[in-house]
């Protein structure tokens, strides 16, 4: 009997570890072909049956792109916004998330509940007025109008919140009887202990920031301030797109946040299962 459970722990164990795996490789398929077309010659990349494997690999094909077009100062123009705008977040959302989980002021629930109706609105509905805004403000072809409208996320306070919640309020009670201020607690006491929370909403608003598209197509005219998401669709014509050209900048695009997640990815998962994040 015991045997005969271990065989039916090791088969659930099996086919869940192959379900995931599956799932791994399916998901990683449109990266792989990303990164098989960015090595073909054009000629190759257009030919039918498509071919995976490409013969001869052509590696010129990531330095040709730095000459065509200005992708450094993409590259350049995405990490400074990205880094930032997750700057930002970090700060406002901790507060504004701090505020409405342990301060009492009026109208406290009211803010709250319309801070949580800013997740419903998509950013397609707000454009026409941010862009009248923005142009009003003098905030249009400069950084500011890349960071300002995306400093504060409503996800954000809502995640910190949650995460200064889960904290036992004897921690500041301490504190005050100690003579500790209110942003005292704040800074030396609640945030050093939501730490994961912090990590993985710096996590999500870079990977945001960076992927971001529609922002700085509203509000950057000028070349030299697009970011790469802006920049990658110059190499797409009304009638001709160079394939090779255009997966070698989105494998170039996509390497940096790759990375960021690999190194975060302990503290991702960690901050949402703190959170209760689903």
């Amino acid at each position: 009997m015991i045997q005969r459970r271990r065989a039916t722990r090791w088969i659930s164990r099996g086919l869940y570890l192959a379900i995931l795996t599956g799932g791994a490789l399916l998901m990683f398929v449109p990266f792989a072909w990303s990164l098989s077309t960015s090595l073909k010659g054009l000629s190759q990349a257009m030919t039918y049956p498509p071919v995976w494997w490409p013969h001869p690999f052509q590696l010129s094909n990531y330095t040709k792109i730095w000459h065509i077009v200005p992708i450094g100062q993409w590259f350049i123009n995405s990490v400074l916004v990205a880094s930032a705008v997750t700057a930002a977040n970090l700060i406002f959302d901790s507060l504004g998330g701090y505020a409405l989980a342990r301060v009492k002021f009026p109208g406290k629930r009211f803010w709250y509940m319309g801070i949580v109706a800013m997740l419903m609105i998509p950013f397609q509905a707000v454009m026409l007025p941010l862009y009248i805004v923005m142009k009003d403000l003098g905030l249009l072809n400069n950084y500011g109008g890349l960071i300002a409208p995306v400093a504060v996320s409503a996800m954000g306070i809502f995640l910190m919140r949650q995460a200064f919640l889960a904290l036992p309020s004897e921690l500041e009670d301490a504190a005050r009887i100690d003579g500790a201020g209110r942003f005292r607690m704040f800074w030396q006491l609640s945030l050093p202990l939501v730490t994961p929370t912090l990590l993985t909403l710096a996590l999500m608003i870079f990977l945001a920031s960076w992927n971001n598209f529609l922002l700085p197509l509203l509000v950057a005219n000028r070349s030299s301030l697009w970011t790469l998401p802006l920049g990658i669709v110059m190499f797409q014509q009304e009638y001709f797109v160079n394939w090779p050209y255009l997966m070698a900048a989105a494998v170039l695009a996509t390497l940096p946040i790759g990375m960021v997640f690999l190194v975060f990815q302990r503290w991702f998962i960690r901050g949402v299962a703190t959170t209760g994040l689903k």
